[in-house]
């Protein structure tokens, strides 16, 4: 077993699950020794391979902006939201985020954490989102609304030049592979000391580590773009394809 802190009972963290898994939530993080930290993430389509840099499920562009079925009230708890061609399924959004995208007289960029939805959905289906807390304002039928998963909802690994969601930490294990309906869960490490796999690049002590690298699923030496993000420092030398030792600061 991986321990954490001594406030925290010992858990091993390299065990694949499934949900439920008690109190904890998709994208809750816990402290590990010497600064370390980790969060919960459900594992995508793909098993994860040990030390893979990952990132968020694929953006579903569908989702930016959603057009609201039935108005809602001030107090009630869910938005009732009409359905894409994306077939949704309990679990799809657990965690995730709603918020107000175009709205009319209503407040744009209220937001909510999605609690779940109702049942599995398909094209056109009339999506009810339950909501962390009651609704602070009206929400009319002229509001759209942007849904976007939890980041740590079906993690996957990084693509190797443009990334198709956002970093979100390092698989520690080759955990197995989800589907739409097995949500297996896993602890991805997000701080600390990890070791990531390396692309092409020669990294020197304090270079800062970046993505993507040309290589899926690997570590480069970052530089600014647009589609780049840096991850964190390389605490060593190294050529290229070893798996290096990178101080995480996602």
């Amino acid at each position: 077993m991986a321990r954490l802190t001594k406030r925290l009972a010992e858990l091993d963290l390299y065990t694949t699950g499934s949900d439920p898994i008690g109190a904890e939530e998709v994208g809750s993080k816990l402290a590990g020794l010497n600064g370390k930290e980790f969060a919960l993430a459900y594992v995508g389509g793909s098993a994860l391979v040990a030390g893979n840099l990952l990132q968020s499920a694929a953006q579903d562009t569908q989702f930016q902006a959603m057009v609201v079925g039935t108005a809602a009230v001030v107090g009630q708890q869910f938005l009732q939201i009409t359905n894409g061609t994306t077939t949704v399924v309990p679990y799809y959004w657990k965690g995730g985020s709603i918020s107000i995208y175009t709205a009319g007289t209503d407040a744009i960029g209220d937001e909510y954490t999605i609690m779940d939805i109702n049942g599995t959905l398909t094209t056109g289906g009339a999506l009810n989102v339950f909501l962390d807390r009651p609704l602070r304002y009206a929400v009319s039928t002229s509001a759209t609304v942007v849904m976007q998963k939890n980041p740590y909802n079906q993690v996957i690994q990084m693509p190797a030049t443009t990334p198709t969601g956002v970093p979100v930490g390092i698989a520690i294990f080759a955990a197995t592979a989800g589907s739409s309906t097995v949500f297996a869960t896993t602890w991805v490490q997000t701080r600390g000391v990890a070791s990531c796999l390396s692309d092409g690049s020669t990294f020197a002590v304090g270079s800062a580590v970046g993505t993507p690298s040309g290589t899926a699923g690997c570590v480069t030496v970052y530089a600014a773009a647009t589609t780049k993000t840096a991850i964190g420092d390389a605490l060593e030398s190294a050529a290229s394809a070893h798996a290096i030792a990178v101080n995480l600061r996602f």
